[in-house]
């Protein structure tokens, strides 16, 4: 008769502390096989790129060093097939995962596969994210009670771990793929003391600017998206060191940003289709084309919008840059380039290290205006240089073809003037192109398009039952659609 086993299946849960699956296998008397699999599928998907899996490596050779873990290379049902032949499975145990389309039609599967199976599959709640909500009424308190309650400590020394060796090496996902954020549980938890020690307070005045942001931004979110840190560990970490941090308000903007990480990792498990589709779908009607020359010159850095272009080459090289650039970046290529934004969305995802399916395409959405309850917002790239790299000195970092310029024209270098090309060295149209589009007329037809759609009557009924979706109706007040 062959050995009964349970199984935690690790998905975007990398850690080993709050972790419900192994508080719930403490003291069971058979052996529990920790499983990581390295799907084909999703290592081939528009959204995932070699970043990721590096950042999913280090976080196992962390985990390995308190348990033993399998790692498996193939799909999740030809893996679950194996280990049947060689085992008894008596529980799988995992984490929901609010993932994009493929990860649910996987698990779907998978969970037809248990049932045949015979084989009982428990998936616990993912930071509050609640699965099968209708409506949003309580959400608030009921995610404010869990990020309240005490962190799982887990106790290994209670669970009996099944030592079962990997079926390929995975550190060749590790290798030559290093960028500023390491994955890995320990990591995580050294990211969060040097936040509350150093880089909180300033944390609100300094998040908007490009360069101040990379030392004053938390970095987590990498480590939030793939599990090395739970919101409620890292809320209650903060919480009961307010007395710590002098910069109260600081604190209180980034513990209210982690209820909105939440907020919509569970509009989208509400609301799937929007990986694809306008939430707000009176928009369906406007940006159905790609330009495919405005496309390349945006993934390629070559706008002639140095902000734009330096934001790109950031995130290609780090993996990471603060959420006023990406809205920024997002919002240029949709209103003024006038791509659609789902010709954008997989280049963006395969870029970010933290990319969390719940956070990317609702937040895709909202900078394109698509959700048609939020105001339209057009960011002025140059503006935005102006006043947040005022000095130029993130322009400079990213963009060494423009180092050579003063501030006075870093952000508007296609005002240089021929003596001034030849005095800095820098030829328009050779060393640095000429802007792609014309900002105030690109920005103009952007706005009467897309507020001719959100006055219509279509949008305005869409906007309500958005609302009634996805915002709490507290004191039974009615929701109103509002510009």
């Amino acid at each position: 008769m062959t050995e009964p086993i349970d199984i935690i299946w690790l998905k975007r849960d990398l850690r080993s502390d709050d972790h419900a699956c192994l508080k719930e296998v403490e003291g069971r008397s058979h052996k529990v096989l920790m499983l990581y699999i390295f799907e084909p599928s999703i290592k081939s998907h528009y959204t995932f790129d070699i970043r990721h899996w590096s950042f999913v490596s280090q976080s196992l050779k962390n985990l390995k060093e308190k348990f033993p873990i399998y790692v498996a290379f193939g799909e999740a049902e030809d893996i679950f097939e194996e280990i049947c032949h060689d085992y008894q499975i008596n529980e799988v145990l995992s984490y929901q995962e609010t993932g994009d389309e493929l990860t649910y039609k996987r698990d779907l599967f998978l969970k037809e596969f248990f049932k045949r199976k015979e084989i009982p599959w428990r998936e616990f709640q993912q930071n509050a994210i609640i699965r099968g909500l209708k409506q949003r009424n309580n959400w608030d308190k009921k995610w404010r009670e869990h990020v309240n309650s005490k962190p799982l400590k887990n106790d290994l020394s209670k669970i009996s771990f099944l030592n079962k060796s990997a079926s390929f090496d995975f550190s060749e996902f590790d290798e030559g793929h290093r960028y500023e954020i390491e994955g890995g549980e320990s990591k995580a938890k050294e990211m969060l003391g040097d936040f509350l020690k150093e880089k909180v307070n300033g944390y609100f005045r300094n998040i908007s600017y490009p360069e101040a942001s990379r030392y004053h931004c938390s970095r987590l979110s990498a480590y939030i998206s793939w599990g090395n840190l739970s919101i409620r560990q890292i809320y209650h970490y903060l919480k009961i060191r307010r007395d710590e941090v002098y910069d109260k308000k600081s604190l209180d903007q980034f513990l209210n940003r982690l209820k909105w990480h939440c907020h919509f990792v569970q509009k989208f498990e509400q609301e799937p289709s929007i990986e694809f589709y306008n939430l707000n779908i009176a928009f369906n009607a406007i940006r159905n084309k790609v330009d495919k020359k405005k496309l390349k010159a945006f993934k390629k850095a070559q706008t002639g919008y140095p902000l734009v272009d330096a934001a790109i080459k950031c995130l290609q090289e780090t993996g990471y840059i603060n959420f006023r650039l990406r809205a920024m970046i997002v919002s240029f290529a949709t209103h003024h380039l006038w791509l659609p934004w789902q010709s954008i969305s997989g280049f963006l995802a395969r870029n970010f290290i933290d990319y969390e399916p719940g956070i990317h395409f609702c937040q895709l959405q909202m900078q394109a205006a698509t959700m048609g309850v939020h105001t339209i917002r057009v960011y002025n790239p140059v503006k935005q240089s102006e006043e947040k790299d005022k000095n130029g000195v993130f322009i400079k970092r990213w963009l060494p073809e423009l180092r050579s310029l003063p501030k006075e024209l870093i952000h508007k270098p296609w005002k240089l003037s021929v003596m001034d090309q030849m005095m800095y060295k820098v030829e328009l149209g050779t060393d640095y192109p000429l802007p792609i589009v014309d900002l105030d007329t690109a920005a103009k037809e952007a706005r009467d398009k897309l507020w001719s759609v959100k006055k219509s009557r279509q949008s305005k009924i869409e906007g309500q039952k958005i609302l009634k979706k996805h915002t709490e109706n507290r004191r039974g007040k009615t929701r109103r659609y509002t510009r």
